[in-house]
């Protein structure tokens, strides 16, 4: 009997109680983006924080430097997942005109290709002359089908570009604006030890956010980004200390 794990639970069997499409997630992509530009604001930040308290400045050259950080990261931030974004669809779009072209061209060629993609899942015979047949009835479904199974492209037709842009680049501005604030109120020493102390913490909670669509236990996932992310702001720490002598 087929076992398959979910949030450390197994779920097994044909069990309609176990059946997981209910636990299917919407907007992955999104959350993904939230993740990224959070845990990336956070890093970026609380290292560019922590290296100049590692130079022994005052308290609001730290945050000055913080904000400065926060302000170009989040622009960038927010162009490139916009950017990056728009290019995918474009690509996607013109890989499926080409597709389209070639439909309309050369249908005996891309017809021995949907014979050869099915052949080589195990279908043989009249079962594979109706997929044949029913693939290629349709030229947008003739199309998709060659798109994912030949190139293996697909697209989340909820994704845009804007909302991309939008979501990273605040989920960036909110993650590089943690590590910083207790120097608005904290001397230097201090301040370090509250960010450091937020910095975890808030990785923590960005890397368990992220089980929602991935079903893995959240303290792991928890714990390897505060793990990651500690590891890369420390080095930037010692990396001031050691620049400003």
């Amino acid at each position: 009997m087929a076992k398959w794990m979910w949030r450390g639970k197994t779920l097994q069997g044909k069990d309609s109680a176990s059946h997981t499409e209910a636990l299917h997630i919407p907007g992955g992509s999104i959350v993904r983006e939230l993740v990224f530009g959070a845990n990336d604001g956070l890093v970026a930040a609380f290292a560019v924080a922590s290296g100049v308290n590692g130079a022994g400045v005052k308290s609001n050259i730290i945050f000055i430097a913080g904000m400065a950080e926060l302000i170009g990261g989040t622009i960038s931030m927010a162009l490139g997942a916009y950017l990056s974004t728009k290019s995918q669809i474009e690509y996607y779009r013109g890989e499926m005109n080409r597709e389209g072209y070639e439909v309309d061209n050369f249908p005996e060629v891309e017809k021995q290709e949907v014979r050869d993609i099915y052949t080589a899942k195990g279908f043989t015979g009249e079962i594979l002359d109706k997929i044949i047949s029913h693939v290629t009835a349709d030229k947008s479904r003739w199309v998709n089908i060659m798109m994912q199974e030949e190139l293996g492209l697909s697209l989340d037709q909820n994704i845009s570009p804007l909302k991309s842009g939008i979501a990273t680049g605040l989920a960036y501005a909110f993650g590089a604006l943690m590590p910083i604030i207790p120097y608005l109120f904290t001397q230097p020493a201090q301040g370090l030890v509250a960010s450091v102390i937020i910095t975890l913490s808030v990785l923590f909670g960005v890397g368990a956010a992220k089980t929602i669509v991935t079903g893995k236990s959240f303290f792991r996932s928890g714990l390897e980004s505060m793990a990651i992310g500690g590891l890369a702001a420390a080095a930037t720490y010692v990396g001031g200390r050691v620049f400003a002598g």
